[in-house]
């Protein structure tokens, strides 16, 4: 669990691109991105040789669920596609953010904290550090979107993410962002 949430952390690269790129530029770059994760993901799930080459790297990372579906790094490529596309950087900067930082702390509170009371397999504790982390980012970061928009996202970002079946990948910066936007 460890090993995939400091994978998770990494995504904060994914912030590099839409800082210093254009607008246009940073969507053909976020397409593109989607593009070459997609075709690794399919060809790991038709190429067998391919596959196990694959599941040789980054089994370790992969939840039971993606070794014979889609991984998060898919659903990941499509919300950094899908939020490029629609919304301003500084909405796709918060949100990438939030996905980055705020779920590896939820697993971590998930895990490590006790008691551990459960709702649709995710936690409690899980959602509480979710919360306070990004409360805390939602205080150091952007002064230009009001503060009540970003703890609004980050709570709604927290509930959809354990009330739906939507990989959180998707959900958080694709809810987050949108809250931002049109709250």
């Amino acid at each position: 669990m460890i090993s995939r949430k400091l994978f998770h952390l990494l995504s904060v690269i994914l912030i590099f691109p839409v800082l210093f790129l254009s607008d246009n530029y940073r969507i053909v770059f976020s397409i593109s991105f989607l593009i070459v994760v997609l075709l690794i993901d399919v060809l790991r799930l038709k190429n067998r040789n391919f596959g196990k080459l694959f599941l040789s790297i980054f089994r370790s990372i992969l939840k039971k669920n993606e070794i014979n579906d889609w991984t998060g790094a898919t659903y990941l490529a499509i919300s950094y596609a899908l939020i490029n596309i629609l919304f301003e950087k500084e909405i796709v900067i918060f949100s990438l953010i939030i996905l980055a930082i705020c779920d590896p702390i939820a697993a971590i509170f998930g895990t490590y904290i006790r008691p551990n009371i459960k709702i649709h397999r995710k936690s409690i504790n899980g959602l509480i550090g979710f919360y306070l982390s990004g409360i805390i980012l939602s205080l150091l970061f952007f002064d230009n979107i009001s503060l009540f928009s970003k703890i609004l996202a980050v709570l709604i970002s927290g509930i959809v993410e354990i009330f739906t079946p939507i990989d959180d990948n998707l959900s958080v910066p694709l809810t987050t962002a949108f809250i931002l936007k049109f709250i």
